[in-house]
């Protein structure tokens, strides 16, 4: 789902579909964090090209159960949001459903990145799954949309200025062959802000990815939010993180001060949530 966005499925199971996770907690967390890069990159750059390697359907139908319960759910009408990125994002989410006591429909990140950047701003969405790709093409107007594999794009899209990398994460060569991807593209495209998310279930892969970006050298911070202790085993994620490289002044506060609100919200045991921030 970005976006959706965040998808995380046990080990080797076939979920690349956004739709299975659309508004869950790992989405909250991106898109909170993808709406505020966005939001200061056109403040400090003015035209913004976005670029979504793995840009999914752009909105997704909810039922009235689901993971979006412990995601969107817990925000969609709360009232004590400080004028800060939470409420941003909230607002941004809700023009989509305007009025409604629940939300009937989650937008992905390339609807968020049009309400953020305006009808005239370049989005380049890539979608490999040819099913998707044909609700992506209803979904989003005036979008250069590809049917295609956006991670292997990546080095190609000179012109980008904010890149968003929302892998299924579903095979364990994820792991290897996604970093290695961002960090070709960070020297490749050295004016770019790169967005990558990835689910938190332990600590070991996360952590191994992050030793091999500073093993080569590119430079990065990381922004974890877990709301289900990760010594708590389920099916569903415990948590998400954001690598952020070269991103807009001001984001990482931002962000920062945005996870208390998020972490408390969505909480699945009452004050058991954590925030992890890493630059190196």
């Amino acid at each position: 789902m970005s976006s959706v966005g965040s998808r995380y499925a046990p080990e080797g199971a076939p979920d690349y579909s956004h739709r299975f996770h659309a508004g869950n907690v790992g989405d909250v967390w991106k898109h909170c964090a993808l709406v505020e890069i966005l939001r200061r990159a056109a403040a400090g750059r003015g035209a913004v090209r976005y670029v979504d390697t793995h840009a999914g359907e752009g909105r997704y139908a909810l039922a009235p159960t689901g993971e979006w319960t412990e995601g969107i759910g817990r925000l969609w009408d709360a009232r004590d949001l400080d004028d800060g990125a939470v409420a941003r994002y909230v607002a941004v989410c809700r023009r989509f459903v305007p009025g409604g006591e629940r939300p009937g429909s989650y937008p992905g990140s390339p609807l968020l990145a049009r309400a953020v950047l305006g009808d005239g701003a370049a989005l380049v969405l890539w979608e490999r799954d040819a099913a998707a790709c044909e609700q992506l093409h209803a979904n989003v107007a005036a979008a250069r949309i590809t049917c295609g594999d956006g991670l292997a794009a990546l080095t190609s899209l000179m012109d980008a200025t904010v890149v968003l990398i929302d892998p299924p994460w579903t095979q364990k060569a994820d792991w290897i062959a996604v970093p290695d991807a961002v960090i070709a593209a960070a020297r490749a495209l050295p004016g770019a802000c790169l967005v990558l998310w990835y689910p938190v279930k332990s600590l070991t892969r996360p952590n191994a990815m992050l030793a091999r970006f500073e093993a080569e050298g590119v430079p990065g911070t990381i922004a974890e939010l877990v709301t289900t202790s990760l010594k708590h085993q389920r099916h569903r994620l415990n948590g998400s993180g954001v690598l952020l490289v070269r991103p807009p002044a001001g984001t990482l506060e931002a962000l920062a001060a945005s996870a208390p609100t998020i972490g408390r919200a969505c909480a699945t045991r009452q004050g058991a949530w954590s925030f992890r921030t890493h630059a190196w």
